[in-house]
């Protein structure tokens, strides 16, 4: 693994604990190196760049969905997530792309709940499945040394995890690889409905449950946008059966006019689509 990323990953893990976990033993090294350079050449279509840049400026930032959650008062519950050890060897590029997606929401909500123990276990599945998909020295070289010199604003740390493979215009340089930044960005938005869902569920009190069903009811707005950047890809298969999935869980919350109208069987409907595709994501 890359010592520079290696040692970015421990001292931001370092700095969400800072709340209440300990640091482990396995945090110890600290080791700095020159963030390699990618030399891919760019030869991405500049409409297709154009369509995700476009479409990304409108649709809200599912790390910011995350930390608003996390305000509403319901306690952190990581039996939600996904086992940070999963395996997705004998995963398609396509499916370890929105798993990245997953597990940076993930790992997002640890975060903005001072979780620092469950933050270290999804950095490391996110270096993982980074360099699985081929990515690491392009996560090098966005967080490198931003990283290092924002260790203890979280919000900063979070603004680093939004832009990872999404606005990064160093990294956009083929359209397979705006390709692989919108499968990222679709997995970040279904685990982050996923968890609007299953923290709505615990919610006790009414005003914030009105709170959450409004959240849920906004996503109409969102969704249709990540539908119209989806649809550019009609000759992926699977993105195509994401997308179909997705403009079905549109279309449920689309119908209700005003979100007081979203009562709690439409809840129940909205979230069982959304766990089922999360599921189909996770395997």
């Amino acid at each position: 693994m890359n010592k520079l990323f290696l040692a970015t990953s421990i001292s931001l893990s370092m700095a969400l604990v800072s709340c209440g976990d300990k640091p482990t033993e396995e945090i110890a090294e600290n080791v700095t190196a020159e963030t390699p350079k990618d030399t891919t050449p760019v030869t991405v279509n500049e409409e297709t760049k154009f369509k995700f840049d476009f479409a990304i400026a409108n649709i809200p930032s599912p790390v910011g969905s995350i930390d608003e959650i996390s305000k509403w008062g319901v306690d952190y519950n990581n039996a939600f997530l996904v086992d940070a050890k999963k395996q997705l060897a004998a995963s398609s590029e396509f499916a370890k792309a929105l798993a990245l997606g997953v597990f940076n929401i993930d790992m997002s909500y640890a975060m903005v709940n001072n979780k620092g123990e469950d933050v270290l276990k999804y950095m490391k599945t996110v270096v993982t499945t980074s360099d699985a998909l081929g990515l690491k020295g392009a996560v090098d070289q966005m967080v490198g040394k931003r990283a290092e010199k924002n260790l203890s604003n979280k919000d900063s740390l979070l603004t680093i995890l939004d832009e990872i493979f999404v606005k990064s215009d160093s990294y956009l340089r083929t359209n397979e690889r705006v390709y692989t930044a919108s499968s990222v960005f679709a997995g970040s938005w279904v685990e982050s409905l996923y968890l609007t869902c299953k923290i709505t569920e615990g919610v006790t009190d009414a005003a914030v449950k009105e709170k959450a069903y409004k959240h849920l009811w906004e996503q109409r707005f969102y969704l249709k946008n990540l539908t119209d950047l989806l649809n550019d890809y009609k000759d992926k298969k699977e993105c195509v059966a994401l997308n179909d999935e997705l403009k079905k869980i549109h279309t449920e919350i689309d119908v209700i006019k005003d979100p007081k109208d979203l009562k709690e069987a439409n809840f129940k409907s909205i979230s069982e689509k959304i766990y089922a595709l999360r599921a189909s994501i996770i395997k």
